[in-house]
């Protein structure tokens, strides 16, 4: 399976090839709070098939959480507006 995406203008680009090894949605608080209260759903796919191929993410780090939960996004928000 290939999956390609990326941010909404189009900053960061990613492709993610390889076999699915998992598919679920996450309650966790983390997750909660990054979705605006819903479950977050996701895929995971193999790291050796992961890459950016246009931008690099900034990354997110909640303070005062229970778990270390890096989350990466587009930082140009300017854009999309």
């Amino acid at each position: 399976m290939r999956l390609e995406g990326g941010c909404y203008c189009g900053e960061v680009r990613y492709v993610a090839e390889g076999d699915p090894m998992m598919q679920a949605q996450c309650h966790c608080r983390e997750c909660q709070y990054i979705s605006g209260g819903a479950p977050n759903t996701f895929i995971a796919m193999p790291a050796a098939g992961f890459s950016y191929t246009r931008g690099q993410p900034k990354q997110f780090h909640a303070q005062g959480s229970r778990t270390r939960v890096a989350r990466e996004f587009c930082a140009n928000v300017a854009r999309i507006w």
